[in-house]
């Protein structure tokens, strides 16, 4: 199985590397191929490495976020009647409003030189999801274990505590896959609007000076990060969880 996952690695790295390749031929070099943007994060590793452990604080303080406002919802939906319609509604509005907006409302809210800002947008931006696989988790427990908690009378925080919670690790896990993967998407969006320093202000400023080597080669370096965090971290954690509760 790692075999396998491992040549699927290889193979999809060789696809993107001849597509990019292609493109950047087919620009006529407007858009930097491959060679250019390596050699670029292999002369500045200083600013490269500082950028990345920045955009991570920054994700990993959303998903922080994200996963204590589900948490929240989780108690909150556990209790029925209103609880339910409010969390579902609440979940809804958040997912239909984009990272821009939050970033804008923001930045006028704490200002241009607040670290807040991309990690508030992240965690707002990666509730949804996390809420979502929640809410499935809780579903699946109540089907699977509804009489178990009946019997021991468990109800509300104390069901949620004692059986939901532990039934919906396999799918706050998966959830948090998500969440991750978002924060870290949106987290540049936010620093590219103003917050000094990350993945995305450096996009921004390379993009604004016209050094397109640069900001090919620090797009590169948040797929990078990415990749590597779902490979090494997130994917086999939520492999073990599932194999847990089975």
């Amino acid at each position: 199985m790692r075999a396998a996952r491992a040549a699927g690695y290889l193979l999809a790295t060789i696809i993107v590397g001849l597509a990019w390749q292609l493109a950047s031929w087919a620009s006529g070099y407007l858009i930097p191929g491959p060679a250019p943007a390596v050699a670029y994060l292999a002369g500045h590793p200083g600013p490269a490495l500082g950028a990345v452990a920045l955009t991570l604080i920054d994700a990993v303080g959303g998903y922080a976020v994200a996963a204590s406002l589900a948490i929240l919802g989780l108690a909150i939906y556990e209790l029925g009647g209103l609880g339910e319609p409010v969390v579902e509604s609440f979940r809804e509005v958040l997912h239909s409003v984009t990272p821009v907006a939050w970033s804008l409302a923001l930045l006028i809210l704490l200002g241009f030189s607040s670290r807040a800002v991309p990690i508030l947008v992240s965690g707002l931006s990666a509730f949804p999801p996390l809420m979502t696989s929640l809410i499935e988790g809780l579903k699946a427990s109540r089907a699977r274990f509804g009489d178990l908690a009946a019997a021991l009378r468990l109800r509300g925080v104390r069901r949620m505590a004692y059986i939901d919670l532990p039934a919906s690790v396999p799918y706050f896990i998966s959830g948090s896959r998500s969440a991750i993967g978002v924060a870290l998407i949106v987290s540049p969006v936010a620093e590219a609007f103003g917050t000094a320093g990350g993945i995305g202000y450096g996009l921004y400023l390379f993009f604004q000076l016209h050094e397109y080597a640069a900001f090919v080669a620090w797009s590169l370096l948040l797929v990078l990060v990415m990749i590597a965090i779902d490979a090494a971290a997130l994917g086999p954690l939520e492999r073990w969880s599932r194999r847990w509760m089975e």
